[in-house]
């Protein structure tokens, strides 16, 4: 057994820390569920400092890990401005939605089937435990034999119990509305029953036939084998029995296992956590400051062995403490804020590779399709004119300095990935104010720049203004959008400015980013008191989803979308999930995309990677903004 690592810091140091500490409290950001939150906030020197400083309190405990670690050495990232790890089970609650979870999480129990490689979109079967599903019976069963080589910590193999576990747990959360990834008709209500052939193989029986492509990559890709012999049960000093088997047991175990999920203060001690499958293990957590520290697990079994002894997780309450600390040299892995790409050459010229990190995400400015501008956005042209006015290629290299990528449907053009339809990778309405013009005046607007251009030509021709919209009603749109990110300010002025000079008043209205949440979030199920929401935030396609439909923003009772419901497109978007192969995305994609479901947006890089260069093996970067850093390696361990 791998001697544990001894953390200590002297007396004097220590009780410094914990003054520190004591000052630090919890950063309570409201998060729009699972979509990335815009980085480069800067926050009051104050509060950078105090992150400085504790970070250079656990720093002194990283130094004790490195010298007491087994070769491999330790290295240590920093979360985003603002984000913590703080939820160590594999069953996400609502508040708890993150990739920053998961990533961590995944590394501690690994997934059925891994998502991402090194700059692949997809499933990462080398390091899945299951392998590649086989398809049967018109699509309607899925057979999945696991790797036989999976054990848990405790030596027991990893095998379909730990699999009907996951599905009983999975059953009661999604009924008791607890477990996020849940959406009403998707897994487990799309499966009808489960067969277990042997402790190897499982068959789920579907309730109708599915596109393996959209099935495999955005339902397969939720399950987690959990460990049965340490987890069924439902309370810290109960037996583990077979209460799980039941639906009402079952609620009582993901009951338990989510309050025990919530103790913080326990992750490094609790015994829940010390059983795992994964290459991980956590060893130290501070629910103070969030700082987490993992080992190797010695008795990994499984594919993808680390090279390291272990690494850390910093966490800062803003760009500016983060920063501060890598300046320090108390992180390896950090960001360099949009606003301060100026120091680029100061850090490589510091021993650090500048890398921007490009992820499959997408950046869609929302329109209210309830409210008070309805009647506007519900008019294709309008939409058309308004996307004309988007100079993707300017916001990209003017205001994101090149680190992004050119977006124009449900999902951004990134490199390589067949999850994009080929028609996206072209402007279908590239920036023209003169195009944006034209469709208002033969649609029944006289424009003016010097005041609201009005409809002169009511009613529903192919040369008027559309329904709802009265004669002498002005072209007034209130657009919301996020503070206080200097590129996306930028963007939304320049936009006012196109739109202005197209005849189009763009009522802007700068929010902070909670306001938004709190305001633009709600809508729907209430009305859209806005009529463009522009969030600047790369939106994944929802948590463990690899094929991009974008059924969540714009399906009907989308709740992302503005209210959002074409039939065509959701007879598209159905036969994308049910019909076979590829054709069946791009045909939902290509229709968004016309279609201008919402404002196609220029997408920001995650980040503006900055790592030291005694690390190797983190590039090229996972497109789902995984670390990995099962891949990496510091120089001269």
């Amino acid at each position: 057994m791998t001697k544990e690592p001894v953390l200590s810091v002297s007396p004097m140091r220590r009780l410094f820390c914990r003054s520190v500490a004591l000052h630090w409290g919890k950063h309570a950001a409201h998060d729009r569920v699972s979509h990335p939150k815009p980085k480069g906030i800067a926050a009051p020197v104050g509060i950078a400092l105090t992150a400085l400083l504790l970070a250079s309190c656990t720093n002194s405990q990283q130094s004790q890990v490195s010298a007491t670690s087994a070769s491999g050495g330790v290295a240590s990232y920093a979360l985003g401005a603002g984000d913590q790890f703080s939820w160590i089970l594999p069953l996400e609650n609502e508040a708890n939605y993150e990739n920053y979870d998961s990533n961590v999480s995944n590394g501690l129990y690994r997934p059925l089937y891994y998502v991402g490689g090194a700059g692949t979109t997809g499933i990462n079967y080398p390091l899945s435990i299951g392998t590649a599903p086989v398809y049967s019976h018109g699509d309607t069963m899925v057979t999945i034999d696991l790797h036989h080589n999976y054990t848990w910590s405790d030596g027991q193999p990893v095998t379909t119990k730990d699999i009907r576990f996951f599905f009983e747990l999975e059953a009661a959360g999604a009924k008791n509305g607890d477990y996020a990834p849940y959406l009403p008709g998707r897994m487990p209500s799309d499966i009808k029953s489960i067969s277990y052939q042997g402790p190897y193989q499982f068959t789920l029986h579907l309730n109708h036939a599915y596109n393996p492509v959209w099935f495999t990559g955005n339902q397969l890709t939720w399950i987690y084998p959990l460990p049965v012999q340490t987890w069924d049960k439902t309370c810290p000093t109960c037996h583990v029995t077979n209460v799980a088997s039941t639906p009402a047991g079952a609620t009582k175990v993901i009951d338990f296992l989510y309050k025990e999920s919530a103790q913080l203060s326990t992750y490094a001690t609790n015994p829940l956590w010390k059983t795992i499958d994964g290459p991980w293990e956590i060893t130290s957590y501070n629910p103070t400051n969030y700082h987490a520290v993992f080992r190797a697990n010695p008795r990994y079994t499984g594919a993808g062995k680390p090279k390291l002894a272990g690494y850390q997780i910093y966490s800062f309450t803003s760009a500016t403490a983060e920063l501060d600390a890598l300046r320090g040299g108390v992180i390896d892995f950090g960001y360099l804020p949009t606003s301060d790409l100026g120091l680029t050459h100061y850090f490589q010229s510091h021993g650090y590779v500048v890398q921007p990190w490009r992820v499959f995400y997408d950046n869609i400015a929302e329109l209210g399709y309830t409210g008070p501008y309805r009647h506007l956005v519900a008019q294709l042209y309008l939409r058309q004119a308004l996307q004309h006015l988007v100079d993707e290629p300017l916001y990209l290299k003017a205001t994101l300095h090149g680190n992004g990528m050119l977006d124009y449907g449900s999902a951004p053009i990134y490199p390589g990935s067949n999850y994009v339809s080929p028609q996206l990778h072209h402007d279908p309405y590239p920036y023209s104010i003169a195009a944006a013009r034209l469709l208002l005046t033969t649609h029944g607007w006289q424009l003016s720049t010097s005041g609201p251009s009005t409809c002169v030509n009511p009613g529903t021709g192919s040369n008027q203004c559309g329904a709802g919209i009265k004669k002498g009603a002005p072209l007034v749109i209130s657009m919301m959008y996020a503070t206080p990110s200097a590129s996306l300010t930028a963007q939304a002025q320049a936009f006012d400015s196109a739109a202005r000079a197209a005849g189009i008043t763009i009522e802007l209205n700068p929010q902070p980013e909670d306001t938004m949440y709190s305001t633009a979030g709600v809508c729907p199920p209430g009305p859209c008191n806005w009529g463009i929401a522009l969030y600047g935030a790369q939106e994944d396609f929802g948590q463990y989803v690899l094929v991009p439909t974008a059924g969540v923003e714009f399906a009907k009772g989308n709740y992302w979308g503005g209210g959002y419901y074409n039939p065509t497109e959701q007879r598209l978007l159905n036969e994308a999930y049910d019909l076979p192969g590829l054709s069946r995305l791009y045909a939902v994609e290509n229709y968004q995309s016309q279609q201008v479901a919402g404002l196609w947006w220029s997408v920001g890089d995650y980040e503006v990677a900055v790592v030291n260069k005694r690390v190797t093996g983190w590039n090229p970067l996972n497109p789902y903004a995984n670390y990995m850093p099962s891949r990496w390696r510091l120089s001269g361990s």
